[in-house]
């Protein structure tokens, strides 16, 4: 017996809003892995043209690393969250500028709007030759997170280009970063002293010839950071080819673990970074302690 039209037109708008229902849940479900895929699968240098095409990614954290508060003030990058470096750090026993628990900088990084599924670019200035920049992609790294960009030619090189820069403030929530911490990526002084006396020590000291000739730790090579750059005003990172022939003229063996030190750590995450993310080196950590540290503890210097 033959079904009434109504009972088919019924039965095809059921089958109708089916699909439709299917095909939106699919779409969402679709959208939900792509807006839960980083931006950045592991810490790589980003450029202002990649940048400013993710601008207004809501995975996507900008932070403000320049050492003064003023500049930040004055004129940012949009959306961009300010977060000093010092910020991370806390007097020790007396001794200063010693790196937070690892529980402390995940509260941080959480107040500030980051969590864990977030890409995060760094930026700083030329003036500290990014070392602000790559101490927060450090620490991130440390923590555990691998979403990390740091900006090729910081804010002078995003300014330079005309692009836009803002005085408005981001609004951004409080979230939840968990961390899990790669002790890899640090040294501490007993781990440096070993390798001194094993004589297989490859330390790099990030400071710049006059206050390396003053004084070092033993067996060190000084590897200025600010020669990792080219430009003036404007500083971008030099090519690998470039960098990777400065190495091998210091000595230094890229298939053997590395150090790198400073007076405080910071300058040395930038040494760190560069061999680690632009070269390609898996072995190099950073003695967060350094020079303060070493010379606290009255180990022997150069």
């Amino acid at each position: 017996m033959a079904q009434p039209k109504g009972g088919v037109l019924r039965k095809m708008r059921r089958t109708v809003r089916r699909s439709v229902i299917g095909a939106m849940l699919l779409t969402v479900a679709l959208w939900s892995v792509a807006a839960a895929q980083p931006l950045l699968d592991k810490p790589s240098l980003v450029t202002t043209e990649w940048l400013a095409q993710h601008l207004n990614d809501p995975n996507l954290r900008i932070i403000d690393a320049r050492a003064s508060l003023r500049d930040y003030l004055q004129g940012h990058i949009p959306n961009a969250i300010y977060l000093n470096t010092e910020t991370l750090r806390i007097s020790q026993g007396g001794v200063p500028a010693r790196l937070l628990p690892p529980e402390r900088l995940a509260e941080i990084f959480g107040a500030i709007g980051i969590g864990n599924a977030h890409t995060v670019v760094v930026y700083s200035s030329a003036e500290d030759a990014f070392a602000h920049a790559t101490y927060i992609a450090f620490v991130l790294e440390l923590l555990g997170h691998r979403a990390i960009g740091v900006l090729d030619g910081g804010f002078e090189k995003w300014q330079a280009e005309g692009r836009p820069v803002v005085r408005e403030f981001p609004q951004v929530r409080p979230t939840r970063f968990v961390p899990k911490v790669n002790p890899s990526l640090r040294a501490d002084w007993l781990t440096v002293w070993s390798a001194i006396r094993k004589g297989g020590a490859q330390l790099l000291d990030a400071r710049d010839p006059k206050t390396f000739a003053v004084g070092h730790i033993p067996s060190a090579r000084n590897a200025f950071l600010r020669e990792n750059l080219q430009g003036e005003r404007v500083l971008t990172w030099r090519d690998k080819e470039t960098l990777m022939k400065r190495l091998k003229a210091l000595g230094i063996d890229p298939t053997k673990p590395i150090v790198t030190y400073c007076t405080s750590g910071r300058e040395a995450s930038q040494l760190w970074f560069t061999l680690r993310h632009l070269l390609g080196i898996p072995h190099v950590a950073v003695y967060d302690g350094s020079w303060i540290d070493w010379t606290a503890r009255k180990m022997p210097k150069e």
